[in-house]
């Protein structure tokens, strides 16, 4: 699909509904998950704390420890101050395929320490609601805000090109990304130092070297991605279990 593509999103314009953010089990399992879905407002802010500390204080397992994402706009401060809640929480973030993650749901996407990003993103520049503003508060407020996005996604490690790409989409219309630039550009993927240790750790539980696990990751990673892509189980924790089997089978 040419990535370059404008829609014009004549349905999401008239869309004000609130999020629904809710808590819920995993297939009858011990596992529970947090899903984002709708419009994000001021109000889902709070609603996500809550839920967060509830976990927290339940300790309940999120399973894989992620956030599910099926959101398709909203207040991008509010975006932004949910995604630095998943950041700072150390949390994932992912979006199962086929499912739009549209306008500010890109802030909620970046933020997860690992990023399964399987579904659509789709993107385009702030909007002013604001109805009296005079043409000086205009200047003053896109300025303003285009660098809070911009420096948010430096801060989340996403690409200087995703901020260009959301700056030069008007607002009245929507850019679907192309899979090659969700993965270039930060959108799905793994922070560095994580990644690092996932793998260590995955290692570790297979008893063998970094480099012998890392060799069976690339050699399973159909099977396994196909784990990830499913919210069943990370692609490293699949590795772990292929490799076991093969020692059973030894």
């Amino acid at each position: 699909m040419n990535s370059q593509k404008i829609l014009v999103p004549l349905l999401l314009a008239s869309s004000v509904a609130s999020a629904d953010v809710h808590l819920q089990q995993v297939n009858n399992s011990s596992d529970y998950t947090i899903k984002i879905s709708k419009s994000v407002l001021k109000e889902d802010l709070k609603k996500f704390e809550s839920l967060l500390a509830d976990v927290e204080k339940r300790k309940l397992k999120l399973h894989m420890n992620a956030i599910q994402l099926d959101v398709y706009g909203g207040e991008p401060s509010v975006a932004k101050d949910m995604g630095r809640l998943i950041r700072n929480s150390n949390l994932n973030t992912f979006v199962a395929p086929k499912v739009d993650c549209v306008s500010a749901c890109i802030y909620l996407a970046i933020s997860g320490i690992h990023r399964m990003i399987y579904g659509n993103v789709l993107l385009h520049r702030l909007t002013l609601f604001k109805e009296e503003l005079t043409e000086e508060s205009v200047a003053r407020s896109i300025g303003e805000l285009t660098k809070e996005s911009n420096q948010y996604i430096a801060e989340m490690g996403g690409s200087v090109l995703l901020a260009e790409a959301i700056n030069f989409t008007p607002n009245w219309a929507l850019r679907r990304l192309s899979e090659k630039e969700i993965k270039n550009w930060g959108i799905f993927g793994t922070e560095h130092i994580y990644d690092e240790l996932m793998f260590r750790r995955g290692a570790k539980e297979s008893n063998v070297s970094n480099s012998k696990f890392k060799q069976a990751y690339v050699e399973h990673f159909d099977v396994c991605k196909k784990e990830e892509y499913s919210f069943k189980s990370f692609a490293v924790d699949c590795t772990v279990n292929q490799l076991k089997k093969f020692a059973i089978k030894k």
